[in-house]
């Protein structure tokens, strides 16, 4: 079948680059949390995050208010036995209360100005003790901090974006815990096995500071997501979600000096273009000289 086009409001696992690690990394995440368990993913967009959680959880609804997009998930991932599609809004979830033990949202909330009505649908279709896991742009440095290399300040489809405060402040109202992370693209240098094996990752994270390396994670500046885990109980948010994600198949890296490359390129070829132009603009110069010589010498010539 056709795949989905991006338009820029949702994302579809046919973009590659930045926006292709940032997304699947959050569902990566809410892998550690669904085993086994019932699932609302809800702006469930083209449905490729709920079929990954589908493959490890009991069962899993995505809910999006888009019935094209629902549509569309139907066909692409109906021969999924425990995933099913329904259409409904963030603020009037179709779902019975106290159904669900996990509900993920992802780059939902700044879509709209409902807050608190997402969230107490949230809290009423999850069961006691149950978790949500949640992601937000940064309203910081997405959109108001020009040095950002996300930075994104006039996306049409954002209607509230929410600052730190306003975030935790929101999820603390409806939720007794609440664990926040940042998340962003860095470069960083990746030691790995050249050998693929099942083996339990022992990858360890170094870092440098004032002129020493220490063994620790990174906490890195200005976040341009925030990444949540909330939940009444204090025990469903101990999981630590400190990660990094590597997609072999798409290296933003290389994708960046590509980038950096045919930027360079093109501002070499806008200066050789410039200094055409300034060549040709000398040689007008030099025959305007030549023509206000002559023209001087012709006066002489007629006072003498």
């Amino acid at each position: 079948m056709m795949e989905m086009a991006f338009t820029g409001e949702r994302y579809v696992p046919t973009v590659q680059g930045r926006i292709r690690y940032e997304h699947l990394h959050r569902y990566a995440l809410a892998l550690e949390f669904v085993q086994g368990k019932s699932v609302l993913d809800i702006a469930s967009g083209e449905g490729y995050g709920s079929a990954y959680l589908s493959k490890v959880a009991n069962s899993v609804i995505g809910v999006d208010i888009d019935r094209e997009c629902v549509n569309f998930s139907r066909k692409k991932y109906g021969d999924i036995a425990n995933l099913e599609f329904v259409v409904g809004s963030c603020d009037a979830i179709p779902l019975s209360s106290e159904s669900l033990d996990i509900v993920t949202s992802f780059e939902t909330i700044e879509h709209h100005d409902k807050h608190d009505e997402m969230m107490r649908e949230i809290k009423r279709v999850l069961k006691p003790g149950g978790v949500l896991v949640i992601s937000a742009p940064n309203r910081l440095t997405y959109s108001e901090n020009p040095q950002s290399a996300s930075a994104n300040p006039n996306n049409q489809f954002h209607v509230k974006e929410p600052y730190e405060y306003q975030f935790v402040s929101l999820l603390s109202r409806y939720f007794k815990n609440v664990k926040l992370y940042g998340q962003r693209l860095a470069i960083g240098s990746f030691v790995f096995p050249l050998l693929a094996n099942s083996l339990p990752s022992t990858i360890r994270s170094y870092t440098s500071k004032k002129d020493d390396l220490k063994r620790e994670f990174c906490s890195l500046r200005e976040p341009i997501y925030f990444v949540a885990v909330c939940s009444d109980e204090i025990n469903n948010t101990q999981e630590l979600l400190d990660s990094i994600f590597i997609d072999d198949r798409d290296d933003v890296l290389i994708e960046l000096e590509k980038d950096t490359e045919a930027k360079l390129n093109q501002s070499n070829s806008h200066l050789e273009l410039k200094d055409i132009r300034c060549s040709e603009l000398q040689s007008e110069v030099y025959k305007l000289q030549a023509l206000l010589s002559l023209s001087l010498n012709c006066i002489r010539q007629r006072s003498c």
